[in-house]
Protein backbone atom coordinates (compact mmCIF):
# COMPACT_ATOMS: atom_id res chain seq x y z
CA UNK A 1 0.00 0.00 0.00
CA UNK A 2 1.35 3.38 -0.97
CA UNK A 3 0.74 6.30 1.34
CA UNK A 4 2.26 9.43 2.82
CA UNK A 5 4.09 7.34 5.41
CA UNK A 6 5.83 5.31 2.70
CA UNK A 7 9.19 6.34 1.27
CA UNK A 8 10.17 5.05 -2.18
CA UNK A 9 13.62 5.17 -3.75
CA UNK A 10 13.45 5.36 -7.53
CA UNK A 11 16.69 4.69 -9.43
CA UNK A 12 17.10 5.62 -13.08
CA UNK A 13 19.61 6.59 -15.70
CA UNK A 14 17.29 9.13 -17.34
CA UNK A 15 15.50 11.88 -15.49
CA UNK A 16 14.52 15.38 -16.69
CA UNK A 17 16.06 17.28 -18.25
CA UNK A 18 18.29 14.38 -19.39
CA UNK A 19 15.80 12.20 -21.27
CA UNK A 20 16.66 10.46 -24.52
CA UNK A 21 14.15 7.62 -24.79
CA UNK A 22 10.90 6.02 -23.73
CA UNK A 23 12.18 4.89 -20.32
CA UNK A 24 13.01 8.48 -19.41
CA UNK A 25 9.56 9.69 -20.44
CA UNK A 26 7.99 6.92 -18.39
CA UNK A 27 10.11 7.81 -15.34
CA UNK A 28 9.16 11.48 -15.68
CA UNK A 29 5.44 10.67 -15.61
CA UNK A 30 5.51 7.90 -12.99
CA UNK A 31 7.62 10.00 -10.62
CA UNK A 32 5.10 12.86 -10.78
CA UNK A 33 2.27 10.48 -9.90
CA UNK A 34 4.17 8.57 -7.19
CA UNK A 35 5.18 11.82 -5.47
CA UNK A 36 1.46 12.57 -5.02
CA UNK A 37 1.07 9.32 -3.09
CA UNK A 38 4.31 8.85 -1.15
CA UNK A 39 7.64 10.42 -0.34
CA UNK A 40 9.84 9.85 -3.39
CA UNK A 41 13.63 9.96 -3.50
CA UNK A 42 14.98 9.80 -7.06
CA UNK A 43 18.61 8.94 -7.77
CA UNK A 44 19.66 9.42 -11.37
CA UNK A 45 22.62 9.97 -13.65
CA UNK A 46 23.42 13.65 -14.13
CA UNK A 47 23.45 17.01 -12.38
CA UNK A 48 19.84 17.15 -11.21
CA UNK A 49 19.12 18.52 -7.75
CA UNK A 50 15.50 19.10 -6.74
CA UNK A 51 13.81 19.29 -3.36
CA UNK A 52 10.05 19.72 -3.25
CA UNK A 53 7.30 18.64 -0.88
CA UNK A 54 7.34 14.87 -1.49
CA UNK A 55 10.09 14.75 -4.10
CA UNK A 56 13.87 14.77 -3.77
CA UNK A 57 16.00 14.30 -6.89
CA UNK A 58 19.75 13.82 -6.81
CA UNK A 59 21.92 13.28 -9.86
CA UNK A 60 25.22 11.40 -9.70
CA UNK A 61 28.47 11.54 -11.66
CA UNK A 62 31.16 8.87 -11.57
CA UNK A 63 34.02 9.63 -9.18
CA UNK A 64 36.57 8.68 -11.80
CA UNK A 65 36.85 8.59 -15.58
CA UNK A 66 38.41 5.11 -15.52
CA UNK A 67 40.75 6.19 -18.30
CA UNK A 68 43.08 3.27 -17.59
CA UNK A 69 40.29 0.81 -18.43
CA UNK A 70 39.74 -0.46 -21.95
CA UNK A 71 37.76 2.25 -23.78
CA UNK A 72 34.78 -0.08 -24.20
CA UNK A 73 34.63 -0.69 -20.45
CA UNK A 74 34.83 2.91 -19.26
CA UNK A 75 31.05 3.41 -19.46
CA UNK A 76 30.39 0.19 -17.56
CA UNK A 77 32.77 1.18 -14.74
CA UNK A 78 31.23 4.65 -14.58
CA UNK A 79 27.76 3.09 -14.32
CA UNK A 80 28.88 0.76 -11.53
CA UNK A 81 30.52 3.71 -9.75
CA UNK A 82 27.24 5.64 -9.82
CA UNK A 83 25.37 2.56 -8.61
CA UNK A 84 27.65 2.27 -5.58
CA UNK A 85 27.14 5.94 -4.75
CA UNK A 86 23.37 5.61 -5.09
CA UNK A 87 23.10 2.47 -2.96
CA UNK A 88 25.40 3.84 -0.25
CA UNK A 89 23.44 7.10 -0.03
CA UNK A 90 19.96 5.56 0.22
CA UNK A 91 18.64 5.29 3.76
CA UNK A 92 15.29 4.72 5.41
CA UNK A 93 13.27 3.74 2.36
CA UNK A 94 10.51 1.14 2.26
CA UNK A 95 10.86 0.11 -1.36
CA UNK A 96 13.31 0.51 -4.24
CA UNK A 97 12.05 0.84 -7.82
CA UNK A 98 14.48 0.63 -10.77
CA UNK A 99 14.36 1.34 -14.48
CA UNK A 100 16.83 -0.28 -16.92
CA UNK A 101 20.03 -2.21 -16.23
CA UNK A 102 21.87 1.07 -15.59
CA UNK A 103 20.36 1.22 -12.10
CA UNK A 104 19.72 -2.45 -11.36
CA UNK A 105 22.93 -3.10 -9.45
CA UNK A 106 22.11 -0.22 -7.08
CA UNK A 107 18.62 -1.66 -6.66
CA UNK A 108 19.93 -5.12 -5.89
CA UNK A 109 22.46 -3.73 -3.39
CA UNK A 110 19.80 -1.64 -1.65
CA UNK A 111 17.36 -4.56 -1.50
CA UNK A 112 20.02 -6.86 -0.08
CA UNK A 113 21.55 -4.46 2.41
CA UNK A 114 18.30 -2.96 3.70
CA UNK A 115 16.05 -6.01 3.33
CA UNK A 116 13.40 -4.12 1.38
CA UNK A 117 11.39 -5.04 -1.73
CA UNK A 118 12.84 -4.44 -5.20
CA UNK A 119 10.47 -3.50 -8.02
CA UNK A 120 11.61 -3.25 -11.63
CA UNK A 121 9.85 -1.59 -14.52
CA UNK A 122 10.90 -3.27 -17.73
CA UNK A 123 11.08 -1.29 -20.94
CA UNK A 124 13.48 -3.53 -22.86
CA UNK A 125 15.94 -6.35 -22.20
CA UNK A 126 19.69 -6.48 -22.71
CA UNK A 127 19.67 -9.92 -24.41
CA UNK A 128 17.56 -8.36 -27.17
CA UNK A 129 20.31 -5.85 -27.94
CA UNK A 130 23.33 -7.91 -29.07
CA UNK A 131 24.51 -4.96 -31.20
CA UNK A 132 25.64 -3.32 -27.93
CA UNK A 133 28.69 -5.61 -27.97
CA UNK A 134 30.11 -3.22 -30.55
CA UNK A 135 29.83 -0.35 -28.05
CA UNK A 136 30.55 -2.09 -24.74
CA UNK A 137 32.76 -4.98 -25.83
CA UNK A 138 32.68 -7.70 -23.20
CA UNK A 139 31.09 -5.14 -20.86
CA UNK A 140 27.84 -6.03 -22.66
CA UNK A 141 27.93 -9.46 -21.02
CA UNK A 142 28.26 -7.76 -17.65
CA UNK A 143 25.23 -5.54 -18.35
CA UNK A 144 23.26 -8.70 -19.21
CA UNK A 145 24.42 -10.36 -15.98
CA UNK A 146 23.49 -7.33 -13.87
CA UNK A 147 20.05 -7.29 -15.47
CA UNK A 148 19.57 -11.07 -15.04
CA UNK A 149 20.49 -10.85 -11.36
CA UNK A 150 18.05 -8.01 -10.76
CA UNK A 151 15.15 -9.79 -12.46
CA UNK A 152 15.78 -13.03 -10.60
CA UNK A 153 15.86 -11.17 -7.28
CA UNK A 154 13.00 -8.73 -7.88
CA UNK A 155 9.91 -8.87 -5.71
CA UNK A 156 7.76 -7.40 -8.46
CA UNK A 157 8.17 -6.58 -12.15
CA UNK A 158 6.08 -4.09 -14.07
CA UNK A 159 6.14 -4.90 -17.78
CA UNK A 160 5.18 -2.08 -20.14
CA UNK A 161 3.36 -4.50 -22.46
CA UNK A 162 2.13 -8.09 -22.64
CA UNK A 163 4.95 -8.86 -25.10
CA UNK A 164 7.50 -7.50 -22.63
CA UNK A 165 5.97 -9.63 -19.87
CA UNK A 166 6.37 -12.72 -22.04
CA UNK A 167 9.96 -11.76 -22.89
CA UNK A 168 10.92 -11.24 -19.22
CA UNK A 169 9.49 -14.59 -18.18
CA UNK A 170 11.23 -16.38 -21.06
CA UNK A 171 14.61 -14.59 -20.81
CA UNK A 172 15.02 -14.77 -17.03
CA UNK A 173 12.78 -17.65 -15.98
CA UNK A 174 11.00 -15.49 -13.41
CA UNK A 175 7.81 -16.44 -11.66
CA UNK A 176 4.94 -15.17 -13.87
CA UNK A 177 3.02 -14.19 -10.73
CA UNK A 178 5.42 -11.32 -9.96
CA UNK A 179 5.23 -9.84 -13.49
Amino acid sequence: MIGDEMKIALYTNEYPPHIYGGAGIHVDFISRELSKLAELEISCFGDQSVQEKNLVVQGFFPHEKYSDAHHQHQGLFQTLDRNLQIASRTKGVDLVHCHTWYSHWAGYLTKSLQNIPLILTTHSLEPHRPWKVEQLGTGYYMSCEIERNAYRNADGIIAVSSDMKRDVIKAYDVNPEIV
